[in-house]
C-alpha cells in the first residue's frame, strides 16, 4: 500500500503542477521539495528494515550460487555459439526468477493450508540451508542440483530443467524464499522481496553469461575459494534461522 500511495500521490501532484502552470515556480518548488522528501521519509525510510532488505539479497545471491554454477553451465552449453549461449542463460534466469516468485506465493498459501506453523517450516528451513552451505564448503554438488545425465539433453529440455530448475532456482532458493517472504512486515517488504529475486537473478545473468570470462579471471582456485566462503556466509545465516525458529517455538 506504501508503495502505491507513493505513486498516486506523485502523480496527482504533477498533474495539479502542470495543469496551473506553476512547476517553474521557484518558491512552490521549493515547498514541493520539502514536503516530498518528508513524505518519502515518513512512508518509505521509517518503516523500512533495511536489516531484512540486506539479508535476504544476500542469503538470496548466495543459495542461487550464480559463480559456483558457472564451471557447470559452460560445461552443459560449450557445444553452442555465443549468442545461443547467451539466450538460453537469459531464458533461464527468466523462467527462474518467475518459477521462484510463484512457489514462494503458492508455497505460503500451501503451508497456511496444511496448518503447518512458520517456526516450524524456520527450522527445517534452516537445517536444509545448513547440509547445502555444508556442501558447499567441501565443494559438493547434490543430485538436487546436477547429475551428468543433464548433459545429454537437448537445448529446449536444458532450459527449464536443469538451468532454470533446479540449478537456479532449487529446493534452497524456495525455502530462503518462503522464509524471507514469512518474515516481510507488509506488502512493502513483500514487494522489495520480489525486487531482490529480481536484482539477485539478473546480476546472476551477467555472471553467467560472462562466465567464460569470469572463470578465466577468478580460475578454478578462485571460483572455489569464493564458493567456499559463501557457503560459510549461508551457514551463519542458516543456524540463524534455526535458532529463531527454536526460540518461537519455545
Amino acid at each position: 500500500m506504501y508503495l502505491v500511495k507513493v505513486f498516486i500521490i506523485i502523480i496527482c501532484i504533477n498533474v495539479a503542477l502542470v495543469f496551473l502552470k506553476l512547476k517553474h515556480n521557484k518558491f512552490l518548488s521549493e515547498i514541493f521539495n520539502f514536503f516530498f522528501k518528508a513524505f518519502i521519509k515518513n512512508i518509505m525510510i521509517e518503516t523500512l528494515d533495511i536489516n531484512f532488505l540486506i539479508s535476504s539479497f544476500i542469503a538470496l545471491f548466495i543459495i542461487v550460487d550464480s559463480i559456483g554454477n558457472v564451471p557447470i553451465f559452460l560445461a552443459l552449453l560449450e557445444e553452442y555459439t555465443k549468442k545461443e549461449r547467451d539466450e538460453i542463460i537469459k531464458k533461464s534466469c527468466i523462467i527462474a526468477t518467475i518459477s521462484l516468485i510463484g512457489f514462494i506465493i503458492i508455497g505460503r498459501k500451501f503451508l497456511q493450508f496444511l496448518g503447518i506453523e512458520f517456526y516450524s517450516f524456520k527450522i527445517a528451513g534452516g537445517i536444509l540451508l545448513l547440509i547445502i552451505s555444508v556442501e558447499m564448503l567441501f565443494g559438493k554438488k547434490t543430485l538436487t542440483e546436477y547429475s551428468p545425465e543433464i548433459e545429454k539433453r537437448g537445448k529446449e529440455d536444458i532450459i527449464v530443467t536443469p538451468l532454470a530448475i533446479p540449478l537456479l532456482t532449487g529446493p534452497g532458493a524456495i525455502t530462503v524464499g518462503l522464509m524471507y517472504f514469512s518474515l516481510a512486515k507488509d506488502l512493502l517488504h513483500k514487494i522489495l522481496l520480489f525486487i531482490n529475486i529480481i536484482v539477485v537473478f539478473f546480476i546472476s545473468y551477467i555472471i553467467l553469461k560472462e562466465g567464460v570470462r569470469l572463470f578465466n579471471l577468478l580460475g578454478k582456485t578462485g571460483t572455489k575459494v569464493i564458493a567456499r566462503l559463501m557457503g560459510l556466509i549461508l551457514a551463519s545465516i542458516a543456524v540463524e534461522f534455526i535458532i529463531s525458529g527454536i526460540r518461537t517455538a519455545f
